[in-house]
């Protein structure tokens, strides 16, 4: 089992011409959906960070996004 770590930053202008998992604020961040999009086994991402991404996301302003990515270790 890898042990797979989030990182995330907050956006103003999200680049929409690749491929990018982004949050809207308002919304909040779904691990479920995030590792169905890259094809990850949900229990191998880290709890912690899950949270953290979860608590980041609510603390959005309008206009703002949270942009997620992970890299295995």
């Amino acid at each position: 089992m890898k042990t797979v770590k989030l990182t995330f930053k907050t956006v103003t202008n999200p680049d929409f011409t690749g491929f990018a998992f982004l949050v809207e604020s308002g919304n909040l961040f779904d691990a479920f959906e995030y590792s169905g999009a890259y094809g990850l086994n949900l229990v191998d991402i880290d709890s912690q960070d899950i949270h953290s991404a979860q608590d980041a996301a609510g603390k959005l302003n309008d206009g703002e996004w949270l942009q997620v990515e992970h890299q295995a270790q």
